[in-house]
């Protein structure tokens, strides 16, 4: 019951009364809050935002394909555009962060990221989290997944107050390509909304939206019409998301499904070897 009041607060609309629950925001790439939250983002005053990547890969055709001659010109440019999509939220001021990983390149960094969220947790203390679903979109989306998951799961072993997990919806792999918007399905749900925009929200939302310029290819993909979200329930990151390729196994990433799932592998049973140190008796 007190999940299911968390979670109702965490994902009302803007103009709710409903006091927002003390949120960390924890996304792979700058956008990824307004492709999540962007119909309620200015509830987030409140909230420590984190930013995994800067979301430059190193490959510098990533940056001459966006129309950047350089890998610091595309990442400059990247944080620019977030900060005038915070601005037009309101949200000038939010505490917020980037870990400074490049993109594409969080999975090679998940021992690492998951202590980062654990320090992070046990820092502002919060009542949610938001962030990736596990999915096979993207790695770096994969890779904040079993990120806060395992942070979350390190707090309840030391016997710490334990934030809700919600996940926002992003894209992964469809019958035709991409399918954005939606949750893969899965077997156990604990909760699941979806959240219909109003035309001003869709409106609202658009202009965030418009703030990426250097996204609008991608982001062309992504429809208005709803935000959802559910609570997360456990995920086994030692295999795929589903059958057959994943999203990213189509692209040149340097990361397949096979590799980030060996990964994950490596990374649980180090950071076992941490936390049993630290297991609450």
């Amino acid at each position: 019951m007190h999940s299911d009041h968390i979670f109702t607060r965490a994902t009302a609309t803007a103009g709710n009364p409903a006091s927002m629950p003390k949120a960390l925001a924890i996304f792979a790439h700058p956008d990824d809050e307004t492709i999540a939250l962007g119909a309620r983002l200015n509830r987030f005053q409140n909230a420590h935002l984190v930013h995994v990547t800067d979301g430059a890969p190193q490959n510098p055709q990533e940056a001459r394909s966006h129309g950047f001659a350089s890998r610091d010109a595309y990442r400059s440019a990247r944080a620019q555009e977030l900060e005038h999509a915070l601005h037009l939220a309101g949200l000038d001021t939010v505490s917020r962060e980037c870990l400074g990983i490049q993109d594409q390149e969080a999975s090679l960094h998940l021992v690492r990221l998951a202590q980062c969220i654990t320090y992070l947790l046990r820092k502002h203390r919060p009542e949610v989290v938001f962030t990736h679903p596990y999915e096979g979109g993207h790695p770096d989306h994969d890779a904040c997944a079993f990120a806060v998951a395992h942070a979350v799961a390190a707090q309840k072993k030391r016997c710490e107050p334990v934030p809700l997990i919600v996940e926002c919806a992003f894209y992964h792999a469809g019958l035709h390509g991409i399918e954005t918007g939606t949750f893969l399905p899965q077997t156990f749900v604990l909760d699941e909304i979806m959240c219909p925009l109003t035309e001003r929200e869709r409106e609202n939302k658009e202009a965030l939206l418009a703030c990426f310029v250097s996204q609008q290819s991608t982001l062309r993909y992504f429809t208005l019409d709803a935000e959802r979200f559910r609570i997360a329930s456990e995920h086994d990151f030692t295999q795929p998301p589903h059958p057959g390729p994943v999203f990213y196994d189509q692209f040149p990433w340097g990361m397949t499904s096979s590799h980030f799932c060996d990964l994950a592998q490596r990374a649980a049973e180090a950071l076992e070897n941490v936390e049993s140190t630290v297991a609450c008796v």
